[in-house]
């Protein structure tokens, strides 16, 4: 068989590989229906497990790569479950919410997400001109807080004073160090918590995204925010309120540091940036992809998350040590110290 004619058959094959998708897709869809129908949950770790290890076995059987299989299946179950937990899924219990914040990105995407499940969801925001204010939340039985981090406080104090004695009050702020004290003081005599989604608005869902859930101090609140988002396919963590910031410390603010760290090296460099994609390892390519999205965000977002922190300077001191110690490692004639920090890098990630 020629070379072209090679080429035409696999063409074939990956468009019937493409209408196989499409059509394991459709089915997905009617499973997702079903669910939605019986209110039972996006995820079904047991029956995910299960098709992995057929597909597995499979690969195995026929002497593919078990690993490449496992990616393939994981990537149809993605887009799967994706579009089942876009599925309207009425909640048991419909709730009038307010969103303070409801026409920015993230307060948007959460009224849309709870207004699928059934809940009348009310945005209050000076530029969705409803002409609804702060005061018009007296009517509503959940309340959720979608501002910037450095006006939460205030707003939150503000609601104590406008909404009615069982609604429920939180916020969706990437920190909580800022306004702690108040969100315990009024969690301790009315339903008040805090989350905090993993995750932005370009989520096409909850779907096996990470979902904080912190205590201040009313359990009520907490298992009420978590029985409005159950079933939407997120893993929720409940914390306490005051560990939360020491977990971000390292989740985003480490991770934004080493990021901004990153590319001011390279921008230091004097090397331009085709020329050194043009030579690019692996590793390499994977660390640019996520620097140039990082580099794309609100300076001024990420500012507060690093500055507003209050474990900011014993992370960033963690860092700075850490940094010295790689520097003195590489530079040392003796190989041992810079062995000795991959071996306890390699013990954490095992």
């Amino acid at each position: 068989m020629e070379l072209n004619d090679i080429r035409g058959e696999i063409e074939k094959i990956d468009f019937e590989i493409m209408e196989l998708a499409r059509r394991r897709l459709e089915l997905a869809k009617q499973v997702g229906l079903n669910k939605a129908k019986t209110n039972a949950p996006i995820r079904n770790i047991e029956v995910e497990n299960r098709v992995i290890y057929r597909y597995r076995g499979f690969a195995l059987e026929n002497g593919m790569n078990p690993v490449y299989a496992e990616l393939i299946c994981k990537t149809l179950m993605q887009e799967s479950i994706e579009e089942q937990a876009l599925l309207p899924r009425e909640s048991s219990v419909k709730r009038h919410i307010a969103i303070i914040g409801g026409s920015g990105k993230m307060g948007r995407w959460m009224g849309d997400l709870l207004k699928k499940s059934g809940h009348r969801v009310d945005i209050v925001d000076p530029s969705s001109g409803n002409g609804l204010t702060v005061d018009d939340c007296k009517w509503a039985d959940t309340v959720i807080v979608s501002i910037p981090i450095s006006r939460t406080e205030a707003m939150l104090q503000k609601l104590d004073s406008v909404c009615k004695e069982d609604a429920l009050i939180f916020d969706i702020a990437s920190l909580k160090s800022p306004f702690v004290e108040t969100l315990k003081e009024i969690g301790s005599r009315r339903k008040v918590c805090s989350i905090h989604p993993m995750f932005g608005p370009s989520a096409g869902s909850m779907y096996d995204r990470n979902l904080i859930v912190c205590d201040c101090g009313s359990r009520t609140a907490v298992d009420e925010v978590v029985d409005l988002f159950r079933n939407h396919g997120a893993n929720m963590r409940t914390m306490d309120v005051d560990e939360h910031d020491k977990y971000m410390s390292y989740v985003l603010g480490l991770s934004h540091a080493v990021n901004i760290a990153f590319f001011t090296v390279l921008e230091r460099s004097g090397i331009d940036y085709n020329d050194m994609r043009s030579v690019a390892s692996t590793t390499y390519s994977k660390l640019m992809d996520t620097n140039e999205s990082v580099a794309l965000e609100d300076p001024y977002l990420y500012y507060e998350i690093q500055h507003l922190n209050k474990f900011r300077e014993s992370m960033l001191k963690e860092f700075d040590d850490s940094v010295s110690d790689v520097v003195e490692a590489a530079l040392a004639d003796n190989p041992q110290a810079f062995k000795e920090l991959m071996d306890r890098g390699r013990e954490y990630f095992t």
